[in-house]
């Protein structure tokens, strides 16, 4: 795997960058937040985030700008902001530790899984439907718990368990498509030990 200097200062590379200098700054400014402006502040920063997310996707394809390194800091960022969110509004809403230790594992898990695959040569081919999903509840839930720092706390409970559901739902998916894919390795290793086998002819004998 190699990075030019041209992968480097690519466009899309470049918004993906400024997604991850983002992270620290909504932690500071939600976390100094005592107005409904400052918390305003809070989403506008969520929102650029996201709007760069999509653009730096968009002009990556559209102008064949996908990097190596691109698919390597890309979900980075992602990360990075969800994680940064769940864990500032958590210090709000306590029962968000529960989606906290959900997120947590099924992100170590998957990325356990990802990287014993992916130096086997298997690796999932984009970004599944369930974890675009979830992805967009929990934006829509952590939005509306930033722009909403009064709301309602059962109606606090029943958004945290509605974005739980869909994220075991989709650590569910993940782990049975990484499962297929260790299959797929485990049954050609054994078919080429076989052929090794029966193309050996000290075997043979």
């Amino acid at each position: 795997m190699h990075f030019s200097k041209k992968d480097i200062f690519a466009i899309p590379n470049i918004l993906t960058y400024v997604r991850i200098l983002l992270v620290p700054v909504f932690v500071i400014v939600y976390m100094r937040a005592d107005s409904v402006s400052a918390h305003v502040w809070s989403i506008v920063i969520v929102a650029v985030s996201a709007l760069t997310d999509i653009a730096d996707g968009v002009i990556a394809r559209k102008c064949n700008m996908i990097t190596d390194l691109g698919k390597i800091i890309d979900p980075i960022a992602d990360k990075a902001m969800q994680f940064a969110m769940l864990f500032c509004v958590v210090y709000k809403y306590h029962w968000i530790a529960v989606l906290l230790v959900i997120y947590g594992v099924k992100e170590l898990v998957s990325l356990a899984f990802s990287g014993f695959l992916f130096t086997k040569g298997k690796h999932i081919k984009g970004a599944m439907w369930c974890g675009k999903i979830c992805t967009v509840i929990l934006y829509g839930v952590m939005l509306a718990l930033i722009a909403f720092p009064n709301i309602n706390s059962h109606v606090v409970t029943i958004l945290i368990g509605f974005s739980a559901a869909f994220m075991l739902l989709a650590f569910f998916v993940y782990m049975t498509a990484y499962l297929q894919l260790y299959l797929e390795y485990r049954k050609e290793k054994r078919e080429a030990k076989d052929l090794a086998e029966t193309d050996d002819p000290q075997k043979k004998e």
